[in-house]
Parts: C-alpha cells; structure tokens; sequence
C-alpha cells in the first residue's frame, strides 16, 4: 500500500536466519514490514547475502507499492560487522545492492541500541541466535564488548543456552552433577527413553528454542541446576552492565538498559525476575524490552541521517504504523 509522501526510507535489520525490512515515509507512516531470508555475509558468503538482500529489497519496495526510484535512504544493521575488513566488504556489497540509493550501515548492535533508545544512549545486551553487546553515552563514546563468538568468551545467545540446559540433563542422569528435573523434562519432551538418545537431536531453531524453554520452566520449578544456570546468565548480563557503566557513565547517572533478541523477548520470569533484581539494587537503569524489531533502529538512523528529527509525535507514529503492518507480515 503506497502511502503519498515525497521521501521514503528503509531500515533493515540483516540476520543469521532472517533479515527484517521496513519502510517508511518521512512523516514515520510505515509503508510495509517484511521478514525474509537470512543475508549474514559470515553464514552465506557475500554473493548469497547480495542476492538475498537485493531480493528482499525488491520485494518490500514492490508490496509497498514503489519502484526503487522512491527509495531516498537505506540503512543496514549488519550482523557479523566486526572488523575494518568486514566494513569495507559489506560497503562495497550494499554499493553494488542499490548503487544509486544513498544508504550507510552499522553492526546490528547498534541498531538494536537505538531501536531501544531512540536518543542512541544506553547499554544494549542481545540475546537471539548469538550475543552482542553495545553501549553509548550520548558524548560520542561507544564501547562493545564480545559478541564475537561463543570461543571467544561469549556465554549469551539461544544456542549457547540451550547447550547449558541439555549438558546439564545428561550430567545429571549420568552422575556427573547434582540431579534436575531438567533430565525427566528433556526425555519427555523430545519422547526419549535415554540421555543417550539427546545426542541425536539436532540443534535446529526449533529444537534450541524448546530446549530454552525446558530450562526456565525448571527454573520456576525451583530447580536447583536450572536456577543456576539462570544466576550464570544473569551474572554475565551483570557484568557486562558493570563494565559499561564504568567507561561511560558516572556512578549515578540513570541509563537505560536494553535487552534484545527471542530469550529476552519471551520474558521468561525467573530469568527477567532475578535479572530485574539484581541490577536494581545498584543501578539506576530502566529495564527495556522492545515490542518492535531492532529494524526500526536502522529506519531511526535512516531518518536521522536525512536531518529528520526523531521526536515523540514521529517516533510514536512510526512504532504504532510498524506494529500496525507487522501484524499483516
């Protein structure tokens, strides 16, 4: 549906299993959403990503009811920029994408900073397929820490944690560590008679997705194992807030705290509870948990980046349009 405007931007959010794509105009009416297949260049390789991304592009400018020709500004959250080397690569592949539509892209950290945010200052920690882990205070400085991969000391992300969950079901059976009830719920709920047999499930979306929640329905069971798994990932979050909050903000300046990607999104309550009361009792931060997708981010810096200002009246017309449109995606 074609909403009459001079200006349209597009904002989009390159994932490992899907890429996320929303368009709007310059008054923050969102024109269409669209999630289509996953473009990550260190999954795809550069020329699947290039073809992934120009097809997803061209479907949303279409169902959107344009051409290309009405696209003013493309900004890209790009999972796996980590290195000059992977910026120079992707800039050349988006060049080659729409080489007559201006764009510019960042990590997709730093997208889901801002799609928390809007004002861009804060700390955001992810937890989807993998981890990534920003903050900005709003003076020009921006640190990261990890989100590379899991054998580079990340413990966050669906895999990592379903992992933990499954390890600790076999442990327990085999007598290698204390019992759960996460065995007794891993065998019913893949219908396995042996721990054995867990070995041979494969770490599909799915799969990690049941696995996780397995763990935090022990967890509210009172579990002792599932509870400390909980307490690693919530000391993990702990200590990456601390770390931020150090380098780029006083002792007791209040922040805000985003927390992105499925596991955070589906506010599992042991998880949230105990992660809500330990960073209350020494930060002031207000805990946010997105509705909309770290696309709008890209859309915010899009606009942004075109002298747009990003007050309350656009940015709340662009969150209700885009929940409006997601629904119909």
């Amino acid at each position: 549906m074609k909403i009459e405007s001079h200006s349209y931007f597009l904002g989009v959010d390159v994932g490992a299993t899907k890429t996320a794509y929303v368009i709007a105009n310059n008054r923050g009416e969102v024109a269409h959403v669209l999630y289509d297949k996953g473009a990550n260049h260190e999954l795809y390789g550069i020329e699947g990503s290039e073809e992934n991304l120009k097809a997803g592009i061209e479907k949303i400018v279409r169902k959107a009811g344009l051409t290309s020709n009405d696209l003013d500004y493309i900004f890209y959250g790009a999972a796996g920029a980590d290195t000059e080397d992977d910026f120079t690569l992707l800039r050349a592949m988006y060049k080659r994408i729409t080489p007559d539509i201006p764009f510019d892209f960042e990590n997709d950290g730093l997208i889901a900073l801002k799609s928390g945010t809007i004002d861009g200052k804060g700390i955001v920690i992810t937890c989807g397929s993998g981890n990534t882990n920003f903050a900005a205070n709003g003076k020009g400085k921006i640190k990261r820490i990890g989100g590379l991969a899991p054998h580079s000391g990340d413990l966050l992300g669906a895999y990592c944690i379903a992992g933990y969950a499954c390890s600790a079901a076999v442990r327990s059976e085999d007598g290698r560590d204390y019992p759960s009830v996460l065995t007794k719920l891993f065998l019913q709920e893949f219908e396995v008679n042996a721990v054995e047999e867990l070995s041979n499930i494969g770490l599909t979306s799915p799969n990690v997705e049941r696995m996780i929640r397995i763990l935090f329905e022990a967890a509210e069971m009172g579990d002792g194992k599932a509870l400390e798994i909980t307490w690693m990932l919530v000391k993990e979050i702990l200590t990456l807030v601390k770390e931020f909050h150090h380098a780029l903000f006083s002792p007791d300046e209040k922040i805000k705290l985003v927390l992105e990607g499925a596991v955070f999104k589906a506010k599992f309550p042991p998880l949230i509870r105990m992660l809500e009361l330990a960073v209350h009792q020494k930060y002031k931060a207000t805990i946010v948990i997105p509705e909309w997708d770290p696309a709008l981010g890209a859309l915010f810096f899009a606009l942004e980046k075109n002298g747009i200002p990003l007050d309350k009246a656009l940015t709340d017309t662009i969150i209700r349009t885009y929940l409006e449109r997601k629904d119909t995606a």
